[in-house]
């Protein structure tokens, strides 16, 4: 019990410290608080400054506000996230500098959190949200009754878990460490079966290798240790049976587009030279080139030692559904993504990574598996299976409904057709969340991947297909191109997985 009366005791000082900075509200200055949020635009009216910690509904109200937060200034090396409802709920907005207008999160702010950008934290972190949101409780080796879950994340209420290599957590059901019972030895992205039941944990030290964890190359993160690693995970995709609609490098698209400037987005992007009337013309260019198509591979370090594999499929054409006889959703440009997570450690003065997570991303949406869920090539290949002409990502074959429509359901369709070993085409990358930048890893970094849109000598791609055309029951006929993957947030945010 003495470890609990430790953290207990951890747990009120940061209470404490949070409560004495909670009734603050003078503007910020050089070596006071990190964070100050303004009642109105441009850092104007009421302000409230913060440290580290979490801020909920009744701090706000004792300051600046519920609901009243309109522009921000946050120090360098911090992140805010900014929650819609009280007890850190709701529609997230995470902010690392300093907004003068929070446009679709003015006056919405009901609770936020504090954190330093890379700072120190204990093996084991649990949460009230899936993924790794909400309120949070971080722990150390030890037990932890229901009172201790009480003064933190709160009983029955963990949905997610961060559990660092070598740490084994235990949860059960019930106080005192009693009834049914879940062992976790990686992070959780969703308790499942176990979500909201949890009355009591117990941490413990393991050896952090296990029949995953690989040696990193040369036992140092270089470049050709990066690369040799990016090309290891890379995955096996299945394109569907029949599929016309290939993958290719964005560069074998040049020819046929131009990069023009968008009047409505003020942006440069790509649209066919040959236009497209009807809107569901196919040109012959739309099929591809596989045999000569690169998978682009990104290296992103993210927190909590966490390492994001980020592994983009292009495709010159994505085909949408059929409703009614109409055809719904097309789009010119299609990127498409597997994500592999890894964790790094160390031990015994060598360097490991372990897979951790894959995730599949298809639409608007992703899922994500335990490593051990997922079928592999050779122990450390993921295999996808792209789905038929629209090209989301599934980790099983079968007939997938993403959306229901008042007159039909929307199926990706997924099957082995034809399987390309992405591992022997990589193209090479490490993209840096908080500079919105990357560089190449042995080769070029491509213009397109840019970011400077309003240039016309930049080289940089704001959306890689024509603008949208046209509606069919509330659904696009013709969608607008999409962003690359510099505007994603699988490469843009430094914490989650997507």
């Amino acid at each position: 019990m003495k470890k609990l009366n430790i953290f207990t005791l951890v747990l009120l000082f940061a209470v404490t410290t949070v409560l004495g900075t909670l009734g603050q509200s003078n503007t910020v200055h050089a070596g006071n608080s990190p964070v100050t949020v303004y009642k109105d635009a441009n850092f104007g009216g009421a302000s409230q400054s913060f440290d580290v910690g979490f801020y909920d509904v009744g701090v706000l109200n004792s300051g600046v506000g519920n609901d009243a937060i309109s522009s921000i200034r946050v120090a360098p090396g911090y992140r805010v996230t900014l929650y819609q409802n009280a007890k850190f709920s709701g529609d997230t907005y995470v902010v690392k500098s300093d907004f003068s207008i929070l446009s679709d999160f003015n006056d919405a702010t009901s609770s936020l959190k504090v954190e330093l950008i890379g700072g120190p934290s204990l093996p084991v972190i649990a949460y009230d949200h899936s993924p790794y949101g909400g309120m949070e409780q971080q722990f150390d080796v030890g037990s932890y009754n229901v009172d201790s879950l009480v003064a933190g994340v709160g009983n029955d209420k963990i949905s997610s878990i961060r559990v660092r290599p070598g740490y084994k957590v235990t949860l059960y059901k019930d106080g005192n460490f009693s009834g049914a019972s879940r062992v976790l030895t990686a992070d959780t992205y969703h308790l499942n079966d176990f979500n909201d039941v949890v009355s009591s944990l117990k941490v413990e030290k393991i050896s952090p290798v296990d029949s995953t964890s690989i040696p990193v190359p040369g036992n140092v993160y270089s470049e050709t240790a990066k690369r040799q690693i990016l090309a290891t995970f890379a995955p096996r995709i299945w394109f569907a049976q029949g599929e016309v609609y290939f993958p290719s490098s964005v560069e074998y698209t040049f020819p046929y587009v131009d990069r023009y400037l968008n009047p409505d987005s003020g942006k440069y992007e790509l649209k066919t030279k040959t236009p497209l009337n009807p809107y569901d013309l196919k040109l012959p260019y739309f099929s591809g080139d596989l045999a000569n198509a690169p998978i682009y591979a990104f290296w992103v370090e993210k927190e909590y030692q966490n390492v994001d594999l980020v592994y983009f499929q292009f495709s010159a054409y994505d085909l949408g559904k059929t409703v009614l006889g109409t055809e719904v959703g097309n789009h010119v440009g299609d990127f498409e993504r597997v994500t592999v997570r890894l964790a790094k450690f160390e031990d015994n003065n060598t360097q490991y990574l372990k897979p951790v997570q894959v995730l599949y991303g298809a639409h608007y949406f992703s899922n994500v598996y335990p490593w051990n869920e997922v079928d592999k090539v050779n122990g450390t290949h993921p295999v996808a299976h792209s789905a038929f002409g629209s090209h989301g990502m599934w980790k099983d074959t079968g007939n997938h409904v993403y959306k229901d429509l008042v007159v039909v359901q929307l199926i990706d369709v997924a099957n082995k057709g034809t399987a390309w070993d992405t591992w022997n085409n990589v193209q090479y990358f490490q993209f840096f969340p908080n500079q919105g930048t990357g560089v190449g890893l042995g080769n070029p970094y491509p213009a397109w991947l840019g970011t400077d849109y309003t240039n016309p000598n930049s080289g940089a791609i704001y959306r890689f297909g024509n603008p949208t055309q046209g509606t069919f029951f509330g659904q696009p006929k013709l969608a607008g191109g999409p962003s690359g993957p510099q505007e994603k947030g699988t490469l843009l945010n430094d914490v989650e997985l997507d």
